[in-house]
């Protein structure tokens, strides 16, 4: 199972002090580092209870928890792969794993996971993933929390686009859009930018996230 995971994540993901059966189980979920083989970050415990009498309709059904999260459920047949119903939270060390320019940044916070309704298939992705980033803070700014953030990620065809916009009134603005595609990775654009009164304190962070598009104009660019 640990094998299937690792292939079907592109060497993305592994399963790690997997314990039980395919059938009633758990084990740690492990992002990759693809830059640095020698780093994973646990992305935490998962549990799986498989449902024997869905295989008799073709499908695998299981119920899955995240760490001490409320089930959801994920099923796979032979067209394509479906999840609903999810709610979770990951570590913020996640963004810097698949983003490693903001590294440096060493970003703060909780990544709340919703999404009710989520497919893929040979072909095309369906459905909505919504990303909550709360207390958004980073060991660069003084400044913390740096504000609220929401990341709506839709399929979209092979792909995924993503819109990114901030949802309270902080000391640092960000927003744009992009797309993911497996065939052609990440691509994104957008823009960072501080309150008047919190430009001087978060000069060194914005440094970090990208180049200011214009010089002395305080906004810089996100681009990855």
């Amino acid at each position: 199972m640990g094998v299937a995971f690792n292939r079907f994540s592109g060497g993305r993901l592994d399963l790690a002090n997997s314990q039980g059966t395919l059938w009633q189980g758990s084990a740690h979920v492990l992002l990759n580092n693809l830059a640095q083989p020698s780093e994973a970050l646990d992305l935490g415990k998962v549990s799986w209870d498989t449902q024997p009498l869905q295989l008799l309709a073709g499908k695998f059904a299981v119920s899955i928890t995240h760490n001490q999260g409320a089930p959801f459920w994920m099923t796979l047949d032979t067209s394509r792969l479906h999840i609903e119903h999810a709610t979770f939270s990951l570590p913020t060390e996640i963004v810097s794993t698949l983003v490693p320019s903001l590294r440096a940044a060493a970003l703060g916070g909780q990544l709340a996971i919703r999404c009710d309704n989520f497919s893929l298939t040979r072909q095309e992705i369906l459905g909505q993933v919504e990303i909550d980033w709360n207390q958004a803070s980073s060991a660069l700014s003084l400044l913390n929390p740096l504000g609220n953030y929401h990341t709506k990620l839709e399929g979209s065809g092979s792909g995924l686009t993503i819109q990114l916009s901030t949802l309270s009134t902080g000391p640092l603005i960000m927003q744009g859009n992009g797309r993911w595609s497996a065939s052609e990775g990440l691509h994104f654009e957008g823009t960072a930018e501080a309150e008047p009164t919190a430009k001087l304190q978060l000069q060194e962070l914005l440094r970090v996230m990208g180049n200011e598009t214009t010089a002395g104009s305080g906004k810089y660019q996100l681009r990855f």
